[in-house]
């Protein structure tokens, strides 16, 4: 559920955890990711995903997460995640 489902191997590298941010932040819509080959049941696949991502991110407020990154990239998902954590943490705190 925490990698990024967009591969460095398609996509370089920092784009791929570009990508991984924006999809998180809900800056790619069907029609973007439409337009960059992905097809529908993908589309909906992505999406469903997304919303369970969100929906648990919580859960890793604090935490360490491990990655493949190279240790001297400025770009890293789990970066992402550990970033917007603590937000979605205070929201669940919130909404309790």
């Amino acid at each position: 559920m925490w990698g990024n489902p967009f591969e460095h191997r398609h996509w370089s590298h920092a784009k791929a955890t570009i990508l991984h941010q924006n999809w998180l932040d809900g800056r790619l819509g069907a029609l973007t990711l439409e337009r960059m080959g992905f097809g529908t049941g993908e589309i909906d696949a992505l999406e469903r995903l997304r919303g369970r991502v969100l929906t648990q991110l919580h859960t890793l407020a604090g935490r360490d997460l491990a990655c493949w990154c190279p240790v001297n990239s400025d770009w890293c998902h789990a970066a992402t995640l550990l970033r917007m954590a603590p937000i979605y943490a205070d929201y669940e705190r919130f909404a309790a």
